[in-house]
C-alpha cells in the first residue's frame, strides 16, 4: 500500500512538473522563486527517480520503502509550494 501510494504521489509530481516545464513561468515563480523550466525538469527527473525505487522496492525488500515515500512527500510539498505566492509586496 505505501509503495502504490509513493509511485502515485511521485508521478503526480513528475507530471505536474513536465506541464509546468513547458509553459513560461509568472513574475513570482519564475523571478523571485527561481522556478524555471530547468527547476520543472529536475523535480521531474527527481520524481521519476524516486518513482524508481519505489517501484524497485516492491522486488529488493531491502530498500526502506516508509524512507522513500517521505522523501516523495517532501519533494511534493517543496514542489507545491513553490507556486505559493508567499507575501505581500510591500506597498
Amino acid at each position: 500500500m505505501w509503495t502504490a501510494l509513493g509511485i502515485a504521489v511521485s508521478l503526480a509530481v513528475a507530471a505536474a512538473a513536465w506541464l509546468r516545464s513547458r509553459v513560461a513561468g509568472g513574475h513570482y515563480d519564475a523571478d523571485t522563486y527561481g522556478m524555471t523550466p530547468q527547476t520543472h525538469i529536475r523535480y521531474v527527473w527527481c520524481s521519476l527517480a524516486l518513482a524508481l525505487l519505489l517501484f524497485a522496492s516492491l522486488f529488493i525488500p531491502a530498500i526502506p520503502v516508509i524512507g522513500l515515500l517521505a522523501v516523495c512527500v517532501l519533494v511534493a510539498i517543496l514542489y507545491l509550494s513553490s507556486f505559493l505566492r508567499g507575501a505581500q509586496a510591500d506597498d
